[in-house]
């Protein structure tokens, strides 16, 4: 698992606000503002995010009023307005409604030898499709039906891109394309992404 953000106080340069800024670790890959405007807690939710909004690349600082400030590696601040953002940046049609609870997800295969009655069975995704587009795992976190709504997504999850190839009691494997798989609890991504 990757190492969490690093952060550093540098308190030579205080707020606006009498706050000690924080300064963050750009060694990992960004992220399309995209993916957060069409969130509800947007734009608190890409607040330390390493965004690229059209080809600049920071880390989002601060927000203030309706704006977000975004320092890029070299220490430029820009400033962005959160309206402007989600007009450009925002979906044109509507999100898809999740599958219902009781829908089967997609199941390429099943082993349930030696599972308990209660247990949910296992589904497994064979053949992962790294060619479809990479979504942020707070997509599917926040859902209803999730962890199923991800089976066969390919999903980012804090740096770490994969498909999730498999769920077995609410444990999600994540296969990347180099064949390297990590297991993430449902719980623990629902937490931290929803």
């Amino acid at each position: 698992m990757q190492n969490p953000i690093a952060v550093e106080p540098t308190p030579e340069q205080p707020s606006s606000h009498g706050e000690t800024p924080i300064t963050f670790n750009f060694d990992r890959p960004a992220k399309e503002i995209a993916e957060f405007v069409g969130l509800p807690e947007f734009p608190q939710c890409a607040l330390g995010e390493l965004v690229d909004i059209g080809g600049y690349t920071g880390v989002v600082v601060e927000i203030v009023k309706q704006s977000l400030k975004v320092k890029s590696a070299e220490g430029i601040t820009m400033s962005y307005n959160m309206h402007g953002l989600k007009k450009i940046y925002g979906r044109s049609a509507p999100a898809p409604e999740p599958t219902p609870w009781s829908e089967p997800a997609p199941v390429v295969s099943s082993s349930s030898q030696n599972a308990s009655p209660w247990a949910t069975p296992p589904r497994v995704i064979t053949e992962p499709n790294f060619d479809q587009p990479i979504k942020a795992m707070r997509v599917f976190a926040g859902r209803r039906d999730f962890p199923e709504c991800a089976l066969g997504e390919y999903v980012d999850i804090r740096g770490y891109a994969g498909v999730v190839v498999e769920i077995v009691d609410q444990s999600l494997e994540v296969k990347a394309p180099d064949g390297n798989t990590r297991s993430y609890g449902a719980a623990g991504l629902r937490k931290l992404f929803s």
